[in-house]
């Protein structure tokens, strides 16, 4: 169950990051080449930029990391708040002391799961104005904690059949 989850998630998330190359343009813009380009050989390894130069995306310009990570963080929490639920019908207790109280109320769950998943996109997205790598690596942290939570999770549930 795990494996399958995580394989989704990751391809999920690959599939969301753009590769960006720099067309070298006089005006500065920015070609766009999509994974599957890059995979089926339509862009050269050395023409794909992977540094954390930012990129334009929706007009404002941030590291193209950043969408990914956003992405998979949803997810991760998305299958953390199921899989929690999933768990306490099997008979299972919530093993975080801040939310023991919230799982038995799935509005204040649910809130407080689109908190957390909310609060460092935003904190994010005001740190890669000033410091690119440190919004890159901050939702990495967070992909992180929600990975293990997961994992933890799925194990939970697997021992639990």
């Amino acid at each position: 169950m795990f494996r399958t989850a995580a394989v989704a998630l990751l391809t999920v998330s690959l599939s969301s990051l753009p590769a960006f190359a720099d067309d070298n343009d006089a005006d500065g813009s920015i070609e766009t080449v999509s994974v599957e380009r890059v995979a089926a050989g339509a862009g050269v390894a050395g023409e794909v930029d992977w540094s954390m130069k930012p990129v334009s995306v929706g007009g404002m310009k941030r590291p193209a990391a950043l969408a990914g990570l956003y992405v998979s963080l949803a997810g991760l929490q998305v299958y953390d708040a199921m899989s929690t639920a999933r768990g306490l019908k099997q008979g299972a207790r919530e093993a975080n002391p801040l939310m023991q109280g919230a799982a038995n109320h799935s509005a204040l769950f649910w809130s407080i799961k689109a908190a957390t998943t909310a609060l460092p996109m935003v904190m994010a997205e005001k740190m890669w104005k000033r410091n690119k790598v440190g919004a890159v690596v901050m939702m990495a942290v967070a992909n992180s904690v929600a990975v293990t939570v997961a994992a933890n999770n799925a194990r939970v549930l697997r021992a639990g059949r």
